[in-house]
């Protein structure tokens, strides 16, 4: 396997980009080992991408927005999508549990952000989690399992494909770039956490990732429409196609884990973004969407200030986004 991803970067002198590429083989010669699935999610059964789908119901439909997605990245300039064989996916448990987009792997918070499916960028890989019950005693409408996986993959691509930059500091190695954000050894980030209650963001994690899932809802949807998938009528199985297709309503009267965790997603980071893109967007939002997509993927801020700047005035991105603390300890 490639060991870096396509828009990974080594920085430093040549003995330590070897260490940080050696560091970075070890985790991602074996990301099943190094995930450490089993000792996580004991209650959990994984399998690899290319094993679920060779049963799935619905692989028509992801196989639809898969080349729908490829398409969407070659012209991004990505040839290259997150492997299957790097995608693990949990297909059943010992607990009752609701797999998905918003499935919590674990019951409790827990470090390094393991609760919750997702990228993880030291292996390289995606653990993400099959829509439905996952103890197979209820049936999911026809398409939707699909449509949550294919979701689920594309935000993860955006994630594989996004710019990140390593150096090799006192402590081990270091991301100082990660899309369009940055952050110190010390771990603090160029944008602060946005405030309790924010209606808009100005934090660039929750910008990115709002981007990707923008991204990632209108391939599930443009592929839903073509394999002519209609949304069910009622229940939990009509939140999630709404969901993954980007058509969620909000807000909500929640009920369960799941839809907890859907709720608080769509508060905490799609809701918003889309407050963002059209404050400081307006009529251009999308065009200001592209932007963000681009840059974070490419790691080439200057389009996106340049966009900024001609609108509001010479750095907007800096009035934007960097918070007192990180300027104060330049």
């Amino acid at each position: 396997m490639t060991v870096l991803t396509p828009n990974e970067k080594l920085t430093g002198t040549p003995g330590q980009k070897r260490e940080i590429l050696d560091r970075l083989t070890r985790f991602r010669t074996d990301p099943a080992r190094t995930l450490k699935l089993g000792d996580r999610y004991p209650h959990l059964e994984f399998v690899t991408l290319p094993d679920l789908l060779s049963g799935l119901a619905d692989r028509d439909v992801f196989t639809e927005g898969v080349r729908l997605a490829r398409d969407r990245f070659v012209a991004l300039g990505a040839t290259d999508l997150l492997p299957f064989e790097q995608v693990f996916v949990a297909v059943a448990s010992t607990m009752q549990a609701w797999g998905g987009f918003h499935h919590r792997l674990l019951p409790y918070r827990a470090p390094d952000d393991i609760q919750t499916p997702g990228y993880r960028y030291v292996q390289s890989s995606a653990v993400i989690s099959r829509y439905g019950d996952l103890t197979g005693d209820i049936l999911s409408a026809p398409g939707v399992t699909g449509l949550d996986l294919l979701r689920a993959y594309v935000h993860d691509c955006h994630h594989y494909l996004t710019f990140r930059s390593y150096w090799l500091g006192a402590t081990g190695i270091h991301r100082h770039r990660h899309g369009i954000n940055y952050r110190r050894e010390s771990g603090q980030t160029y944008s602060a956490r946005d405030p309790e209650g924010s209606a808009s963001t100005r934090n660039l994690g929750v910008v990115m990732e709002g981007a990707f899932d923008r991204e990632a809802t209108a391939i599930a949807s443009e592929a839903a429409r073509a394999a002519g998938i209609a949304c069910p009528a009622e229940g939990i199985d009509r939140h999630a196609f709404l969901d993954a297709t980007g058509n969620a309503a909000s807000p909500f009267e929640p009920g369960g884990p799941w839809l907890e965790a859907m709720s608080g997603y769509a508060k905490l980071v799609t809701a918003p973004y889309a407050a963002f893109l059209a404050e400081i967007g307006g009529p251009a939002a999308d065009e200001l969407h592209a932007h963000i997509i681009r840059a974070t993927l490419t790691g080439d801020l200057t389009p996106l200030e340049r966009w900024l700047d001609t609108r509001y005035g010479p750095g907007e991105f800096v009035a934007l986004f960097r918070s007192g603390s990180y300027a104060s300890a330049a």
